[in-house]
């Protein structure tokens, strides 16, 4: 569903309705958010821990989940969840949205009602607004696909996630997926 009249940033930003509060607004465009499955939150919810308790020993960052992240002028997308390096978020106004760029990694959790066409597009368009990374979580599969501007890196479920964007980080690609 999108609307018949294009909407700005800033009248995206104002609204607080429960009915407004799963979209995006693409190209001016309001697009609603499917729901995610039990599992799909299961997996959001094993990435934001992971990353936060690595932030908690490493205080240069953080895990937000679901916020609002401009990525382009009239685009707002809010990932799964959203890694920022403390820096960058000096001077930001912390209680306002949409962010003001994207984050320093985006992670999605794929569903499978997403197209392959509509995430590679959405990967394409956070690291053009500046994310380093782009992670991928296709749990339906058990891969993780790690995007950057210079390639892709496809990992299983034997794997492990690491990442010179957070020296240190290592996390067992099948905690990750990890079901319930």
């Amino acid at each position: 569903m999108s609307t018949s009249t294009l909407m700005t940033v800033e009248e995206f930003s104002r609204m607080t309705t429960p009915e407004t509060v799963d979209f995006e607004l693409v190209e001016g465009e309001l697009i609603a958010l499917s729901s995610g499955t039990p599992l799909h939150a299961k997996v959001r919810h094993n990435v934001e821990r992971i990353l936060g308790n690595y932030f908690a020993q490493r205080r240069i960052g953080v895990a937000l989940g679901e916020v609002d992240c401009l990525t382009a002028p009239r685009t707002v997308r809010r990932p799964d969840v959203s890694v920022f390096l403390l820096d960058r978020l000096a001077g930001v106004d912390r209680k306002k949205i949409p962010l003001p760029f994207a984050p320093d990694i985006a992670v999605e959790v794929i569903s499978p009602s997403e197209s392959a066409v509509d995430v590679h597009a959405k990967t394409l368009e956070y690291l053009a607004a500046g994310s380093q990374e782009v992670w991928q979580f296709d749990y339906e599969n058990g891969e993780v696909f790690i995007q950057t501007p210079t390639g892709i890196r496809l990992l299983r479920v034997v794997d492990t996630l690491e990442t010179p964007v957070l020296p240190g980080f290592s996390a067992a690609v099948s905690d990750l997926l990890a079901g319930f």
